[in-house]
């Protein structure tokens, strides 16, 4: 199987530059103020938000080793969703304001 996309990025960048995006990465992904199944949940969302395929199936991995449950998994996936809608009717709502400003009808 094919690494993924980014990941080789990262490796043709050098050593040093994938050491240190792993402990970055392990770093803010440790059990600190949120556990871990809240964050690989957030991590999981963002991927949804931003349509990242790989990003998501990779979080959901990570879920639900976390103990995240599908339901858990799929109301982070609906409110990531939800916000990625609202972005969309807000930039959307750009051609109200252009529209207004040049007297469009």
């Amino acid at each position: 199987m094919e690494k993924p996309r980014a990941d080789r990025f990262i490796e043709a960048m050098g050593e040093g530059v994938e050491q240190a995006f792993h402990e970055l990465a392990g770093e803010i992904l440790n059990e600190g103020a949120l556990s871990a199944k809240d964050k690989s949940l957030i991590a999981l969302a963002c991927s949804v938000a931003v349509r990242c395929e790989h990003c998501t199936k990779r979080h959901l991995e990570s879920a639900r080793r976390a103990g995240a449950s599908r339901e858990a998994i799929l109301e982070a996936a609906g409110v990531a969703a939800l916000v990625r809608m609202g972005s969309g009717l807000n930039t959307a709502a750009v051609l109200l304001d252009e529209m207004q400003e040049n007297d469009v009808d």
